[in-house]
């Protein structure tokens, strides 16, 4: 049987976003901040707004990109020039304004309000998305621009629950291997699913490839019964409330598809095979392993025992 455990740690090696990177980026993103403090101090006379990094770059689990995609970055906002009367709060969409017109020009590309953040591009490299908040009774409120309310929601929470929820560091390599698969194959699993699921169903091993095949095993039978994801914090809705039957076969299918190709691969006797197994999943970044050859006892020199070479 194969054994793909430094395999894939030498892959994680490679697809985790390396620290001269997370250093680029948070000098970047503080260059971004300190814009933002000025234009409220000097244009707006304002309050200057509290910043808090979020996401996969927070928990550890950020990829360097392929196949064109960017870093996705999220740093949240918390405005300070409101008082607790939500009659005299700003629109979410008049929120976001204000940011736009605080990063205009900032970059090429610019930012563009969407839904739930306003989103600053540096074009093929990065993006920093911006939720808005303001808190209330210290529960924060998000802007969402769809219904142009102000719901409770911070992704604080989740970043507190990932930490009092993961079992250990290996927690973190699984989802990396699973984001890593999702973006060489462009399955839609987003990043908070494949985080949910597995700190959810995180089943260890001392070994990653194992660690990695039981915890799938775990996710597959977990969605064939529940058929959705919910998040784990407020407002605690529903994932795949908006998918479509088909889109939710073959997700799970996918990934019963990958469960049963890293078996397979573990059980195969020629490291060779088996990782080739593994790049058809995850791509070239995934080692090519070589067969280790054992010499004839007819080539052995002379007074060599066997188990001393």
């Amino acid at each position: 049987m194969a054994n793909l455990h430094q395999a894939f740690i030498d892959f994680d090696k490679t697809v985790k976003l390396t620290e001269a990177k997370k250093t680029d980026i948070r000098r970047r993103r503080d260059v971004v901040r300190n814009k933002i403090r000025v234009f409220f101090k000097d244009e707006l006379k304002y309050n200057q707004p509290k910043f808090q990094s979020q996401g996969s770059f927070t928990i550890n689990t950020a990829l360097n990109p392929i196949n064109g995609n960017e870093v996705d970055i999220d740093d949240g906002i918390y405005l300070q020039h409101v008082s607790q009367n939500e009659n005299e709060w700003p629109s979410p969409k008049e929120a976001h304004r204000l940011i736009v017109e605080a990063l205009e020009d900032h970059t090429k590309d610019g930012c563009e309000s969407k839904t739930s953040c306003v989103r600053l591009t540096y074009a093929n490299d990065f993006h920093i998305d911006f939720p808005i908040y303001i808190m209330k009774n210290g529960h924060a409120r998000l802007a969402n621009t769809k219904t142009n309310t102000w719901i409770k929601s911070d992704s604080k929470d989740f970043k507190d629950w990932f930490y009092n929820n993961r079992k250990n560091e290996q927690t973190n390599r699984i989802i990396r291997y699973l984001k890593a698969w999702r973006d060489f194959t462009k399955t839609d699993f987003t990043s908070i699913e494949l985080t949910i699921l597995v700190v959810n169903n995180f089943y260890g091993n001392d070994r990653d490839d194992v660690t990695l095949y039981q915890t799938l095993e775990k996710c597959v039978t977990f969605l064939n019964t529940n058929r959705g994801i919910k998040k784990t914090v407020s407002p605690y809705e529903e994932l795949w409330e908006n998918y479509s039957e088909s889109k939710k076969n073959t997700l799970i299918q996918k990934l019963s598809d990958l469960m049963n190709d890293i078996k397979t691969a573990i059980n195969n006797q020629s490291d060779n095979r088996s990782s080739i197994i593994m790049r058809e999943q995850f791509g070239d970044r995934f080692p090519k392993l070589n067969d280790k050859t054992i010499t004839p006892i007819k080539e052995f020199s002379i007074g060599a025992k066997p188990w001393q070479l």
